[in-house]
């Protein structure tokens, strides 16, 4: 191994185990040698970003993120892109009357105004500021603490609740999975989850895109993959997702099973997710849209029932339960149903030529 990816190495552990600070002071060394455009040195100032992030750093992440947009690998260009929209997205101000300042205290001003009125009566002696007692410092007791822990969960649960998020399932095809999440903040700005949501989800599956506004709305897309990789993908997203809003591990099972029958493919989705573990939230809203619609039929759905719309089936989960969901579906097999049909006109036409035969008028011949 050469010194550049022993170095290189050094740097990944050092952001694994949160050392940001030793990370950076590899990463600098390695930037000087490998510039930009360089693939190499893009590769490098990715990670840059990633400490300059776990530092705070998002100015000099945000910097760096645009030059990286003009990167020639298209891989790292939709990492820079995705990170920059998450990194400019505007943040939660805090209210003024949130705090309160403290007057400045000058007590030397007290002091010396003392000793000037004591040296104007012809004292000589210096006179003593005594200050009121107040004892030694007390610690918090349990109750405080307790009663500080039990604000600081319920703001946090609150502020994670005020979120609807939408999963979209599309089966455009068999053996082939689009999926897509719309989150969107009731408080019409972005909130803490979110950022920390998408962060990690598109730090562990670069492909996925991501657009979002000033208003709250995030949408997350992925390519158009197969059925075991969309029960990773699902998986994946869950135990981000319970990671960051700090509850239990939320379980999860996405299975699609297909039968081929050559003039179309009979296709069994099966979908469960544990949601025991999480507490009743105000405003918390999940849902899951299946499309497309046509020939489908519910075989069951607990513990909410399935909307049938238009194009789509809208399934709305219940939190604090264990949410199932089981669909049968038909898709036509349009090359099968082609090839039926133009085998049906080879026949007719073949039966018309052999009843024109037999009805004397012969082959038919070219003009003299």
């Amino acid at each position: 191994m050469s010194n550049s990816n022993k170095s290189l190495e050094i740097a990944k552990e050092a952001i694994a185990r949160g050392d940001y600070g030793q990370s950076l002071k590899v990463l600098e060394k390695l930037a000087e040698k490998n510039p930009l455009p360089g693939i190499e040195g893009a590769k490098i100032r990715m990670l840059m970003v990633t400490a300059w992030m776990g530092q705070g750093q998002d100015q000099a992440a945000i910097n760096t993120c645009r030059l990286l947009t003009k990167c020639k690998d298209s891989e790292l260009r939709l990492q820079a892109k995705q990170l920059l929209s998450v990194l400019e997205a505007p943040s939660l101000e805090k209210p003024t009357n949130w705090s309160i300042t403290l007057p400045k205290l000058d007590a030397t001003t007290y002091k010396n105004n003392n000793l000037s009125s004591s040296n104007s009566k012809g004292r000589h002696i210096e006179e003593e500021v005594k200050l009121p007692p107040t004892g030694p410092t007390q610690p918090l007791r349990i109750g405080f603490s307790a009663l500080v822990c039990i604000v600081l969960i319920a703001l946090t649960i609150l502020l994670s609740g005020c979120v609807r998020i939408t999963t979209e399932i599309n089966l455009p095809r068999p053996d082939r999975v689009f999926i897509s999440w719309d989150i969107e903040s009731t408080t019409k700005r972005l909130l803490p989850w979110q950022k920390n949501f998408t962060n990690k989800l598109l730090l562990s599956s670069p492909k996925l895109i991501l657009t979002s506004n000033s208003y709250g709305q995030q949408t997350i897309t992925s390519p158009i993959i197969q059925p075991k990789k969309a029960n990773l993908l699902l998986k994946n997203a869950l135990t981000i997702a319970s990671e960051s809003g700090g509850f239990e591990l939320i379980e999860s099972n996405f299975t699609i099973t297909e039968e081929n029958l050559f003039i179309g493919v009979k296709q069994n989705l099966n979908l469960s997710i544990n949601l025991k573990q999480i507490p009743s939230i105000p405003g918390l809203d999940l849902s899951i849209i299946i499309k497309p619609a046509t020939f489908k039929e519910v075989v069951s759905s607990t513990p909410n029932d399935i909307e049938k719309m238009k194009d789509s089936l809208a399934w709305k989960l219940k939190v604090g339960q264990i949410n199932d969901l089981n669909i049968k579906s038909w898709q036509w097999n349009s090359l099968s149903i082609g090839s039926i049909v133009v085998l049906i006109m080879v026949i007719i036409t073949l039966a018309l030529q052999r009843l024109r035969l037999k009805l004397g008028f012969g082959f038919p011949e070219l003009p003299p």
